[in-house]
């Protein structure tokens, strides 16, 4: 059998773009549907760079944390790849992306393949559904809150008052859990067509002390049990970032840490420093501003929205404070904690 002739048939054969390129990011090999993602003149010759295709801070993203993991001891079990969003240079295509290298992985550098899936057709930045779905919030609190109102006022007759408050009161919890189950549903089926990759915490707080060392702040990193969650980790990090620069620049000279650990249905990674708390609207401006760096310029909440994510800020004693950032445990480990 000629294997290298099934391995070009193969390859051919797949829907989703595939490219292998040397430890330089050089494209060595693709196949025809990598070929029509990206035109011919752009895969004409060998030797192209992928960054001619693709924004290359998400895919150096992934090769760090690889390289971090193929670094790492005693993990239980293999982790061949890491799955990501990113965009054309021109950003009018999107891709979910996984990408491994090629054996030998205990190579000083590694060939890697990556492959493309055109997810254009259904992903947005910053979705609509998400968005159309959370306008319901505050006419549902304005329903529940005339309903209150209704209550301490004693205008109409009993009878009238009795039928108009029960009709309120369960149209109002009827809507209530429509709009629980449209959002359930709504999670279901944008996990199944997401971009997010499943990690265990004791490599996603290495990584994460890793990165965020490298720009001068301490992290402590909690020593407990390891959990499993599903994150977009090049969104994470520019979060991170963000969260940092601008804790930094407000409070310029207090000295900033992180400390990560994990609850008993999400983790958290907690920037603490000595100084006053960030008020609730200044959090509110930092979920609505848009990460430039961002795969399609997302907002940091669309980012945490995607891994159902939050962030807020609180006092702590001693005068610190804290902004805390929430991602949830995925279902199967937080049902075993």
């Amino acid at each position: 059998m000629d294997h290298g002739a099934l391995l070009k048939t193969l390859l051919h054969e797949l829907k989703d773009g595939v490219i292998v390129c040397d430890p330089d990011a050089k494209i060595t090999l693709f196949n025809q549907a990598a070929e029509d993602l990206f035109g011919l003149s752009l895969l004409s010759g060998r030797g192209t760079s992928l960054y001619n295709l693709c924004f290359q801070a998400p895919v150096i993203q992934a090769l760090n944390l690889l390289r971090y993991q193929l670094e790492l001891q005693n993990q239980p079990e293999p982790f061949p790849f890491v799955q990501f969003m990113n965009a054309s240079i021109s950003q009018d295509q999107y891709f979910r992306c996984r990408l491994s290298f090629l054996p030998p992985l205990a190579a000083a550098k590694n060939h890697f393949v990556i492959i493309f899936e055109d997810i254009s057709a259904w992903y947005m930045p910053d979705n609509p559904l998400f968005m159309n779905i959370e306008n319901f919030r505050s006419p549902l609190t304005n329903l529940q809150a005339a309903v209150e109102n209704l209550t301490e006022y004693p205008e109409m007759s009993p009878v009238m008052r009795s039928a108009f408050e029960n009709v309120l009161v369960q149209e109002s919890l009827n809507l209530t859990e429509a709009f629980n189950a449209l959002a359930r549903s709504c999670r279901v089926i944008m996990q199944t067509q997401n971009h997010l990759t499943g990690l265990n915490t004791e490599v996603l707080f290495g990584y994460a002390a890793h990165h965020l060392q490298n720009k001068k702040i301490s992290v402590a990193a909690s020593p407990e049990q390891s959990v499993r969650v599903r994150i977009d980790l090049y969104g994470l990090l520019q979060v991170l970032d963000y969260l940092a620069g601008s804790i930094q620049y407000k409070h310029k000279g207090k000295k900033l840490a992180c400390e990560a650990h994990i609850g008993a249905q999400f983790i958290y990674f907690d920037f603490v420093w000595h100084g006053p708390v960030i008020p609730t609207a200044t959090v509110e401006k930092m979920l609505a501003n848009k990460l430039k760096h961002s795969i399609g310029g997302m907002t940091v909440a669309a980012i945490l929205r995607s891994m159902d994510g939050d962030i807020w800020s609180q006092q702590q004693e001693n005068s610190k404070s804290m902004l805390r950032l929430a991602l949830p445990i995925s279902i199967k480990d937080a049902k075993a904690t």
